[in-house]
């Protein structure tokens, strides 16, 4: 009789990414899971923004000067693009986006893009 490998618990999937803008504190937008092309456009389904460009959704998110991603465990381009956006719509007032709790995937994306300069990085 072959011997077969003991069945271990099944790893968990990765959580559905979600964005949403916290109701108690609006200048705080709040980023959990995978944040991927498909959430990025699902908020922009939900805020009315012409498209899922970041220059977009910042447009419709005027009030956002904080991210938190703490909860992140996943970000692609979508999600560096939409800090962009966000970042360049505060630049010409002299404002700067704060984002809490980057962990070090996020981190490194953000250094690669060239983003992080451009961010104030809280614990």
């Amino acid at each position: 009789m072959p011997q077969t490998a003991a069945a271990g618990p099944t790893p968990p999937l990765p959580e559905r990414g979600h964005v949403w803008v916290d109701e108690a504190e609006p200048a705080l937008l709040r980023m959990r899971g995978e944040v991927d092309v498909a959430v990025v456009e699902e908020l922009r389904d939900r805020l009315g923004a012409e498209s899922a460009r970041g220059t977009d959704l910042a447009a419709v998110l005027p009030q956002v000067r904080v991210v938190d991603m703490a909860a992140v465990t996943f970000a692609d381009s979508s999600a560096v693009g939409l800090l962009a956006g966000l970042v360049m719509a505060l630049q010409p007032a002299g404002n700067t986006l704060t984002v809490r709790g980057i962990g070090p995937a996020v981190e490194t994306l953000l250094e690669v893009t060239g983003l992080l300069p451009h961010l104030a990085v809280e614990g």
